[in-house]
């Protein structure tokens, strides 16, 4: 796979119009140079400096700029950095983000040390100057490699399927068939959702282990491709349609209802704070939540519902019978 002689790791970089903060992720790239790691960088068609901020870059760093033609959001610019890459292992650096020194170097060591086929791990997570350790939601045995499967679960808590980090994890991409690595790129916001769950569904190794630490900005308007507006926002039906599919295509009534959760909480969330939406994407919002919740067994949507909080669960239940009803109709 290696096309270059010293190929180990291949950092994928999406970013549109992020020049305020390219220069943070410049220095933070600088003090995680190592031989065999190279930045894989598509500029998905900005219109501010970053283009010759990332020229600049690209003459005194290890890095690779892709430039869209037009704005193809982010799914597709990671797909398209994903095939510029030829590096072994691979993993993800948003550019509104930093990592710290020795982030990455330690990231490729312990892919390489454990065998996984990925290898996920905590970050910090910025709000403005606050700064919050988020660990990665595994209770046994780090630096172990172990059956991907383990990571999903039963229905309750949190699990790794569910901690939806790609610049948290490293991948082997010799262990890992390339179709799994493959975005949808007709989702804008979410896609991660459904490429978490392929991945954990799949026969393969997971490790989780310490790093140094990666610094997610979770800052309003900070230029991510991540920071969609609201319409994209809805985004997230489609994705949890699609880890439906796969949940249920797999059999196993624990990943049922495991997914049935997962879909349970995040539209209790969003309809929840329906009301920063227009009238019309509340609208939409309630109708694909409706259409959502309708899916699955009588007995494992019951399981599920009961992680939420008591209003929560009686909005959830109208809504799945909403969705039934429609669908009956």
């Amino acid at each position: 796979m290696p096309g270059r002689p010293d190929a180990l790791l291949d950092v994928v970089v999406a970013v549109h119009d992020g020049a305020r903060h390219l220069p943070t992720f410049v220095a933070s790239a600088r003090r995680n140079l190592a031989p065999g790691i190279r930045f894989v960088v598509v500029d998905d068609a900005s219109s501010d400096e970053t283009p010759q901020l990332l020229a600049r870059a690209a003459r005194e760093l290890p890095l690779e700029v892709v430039r869209n033609p037009e704005n193809r959001g982010v799914a597709a610019s990671r797909n398209r950095a994903l095939d510029a890459a030829d590096a072994r292992y691979v993993t993800f650096v948003d550019a509104d983000d930093w990592c710290a020194p020795g982030h990455l170097p330690a990231m490729l060591s312990a892919v390489e040390r454990t065998g996984a086929a990925m290898v996920r791990t905590d970050h910090v997570r910025v709000d403005g100057l606050r700064r919050e350790a988020e660990r990665a939601p595994w209770d046994g045995p780090r630096d172990v490699a172990f059956a991907a499967r383990e990571g999903i679960g039963d229905a309750g808590g949190r699990a790794l399927v569910d901690y939806p980090y790609l610049w948290a994890a490293a991948f082997d991409r010799e262990r890992i068939e390339p179709r799994l690595l493959r975005f949808h790129e007709d989702l804008r916001t979410a896609a991660d959702r459904p490429w978490f769950w392929r991945l954990h569904l799949a026969d393969l190794t997971c490790a989780v282990v310490d790093s140094p630490g990666y610094f997610y900005r979770r800052s309003a308007g900070s230029g991510s491709l991540t920071q969609a507006g609201a319409d994209r926002l809805l985004d997230f039906l489609l994705a949890y349609d699609r880890v439906l599919d796969l949940a249920l295509a797999d059999g196993d009534p624990a990943v049922e209802r495991r997914a049935l959760y997962g879909a349970c909480r995040i539209v209790d969330f969003h309809v929840s704070r329906r009301h920063r939406l227009s009238r019309a994407l509340q609208r939409r919002l309630l109708a694909g939540a409706a259409a959502l919740l309708a899916r699955g067994g009588d007995d494992a949507f019951e399981v599920a519902v009961q992680g939420a909080p008591a209003g929560g669960r009686r909005l959830l239940r109208g809504l799945r019978a909403t969705g039934r009803a429609a669908g009956a109709a």
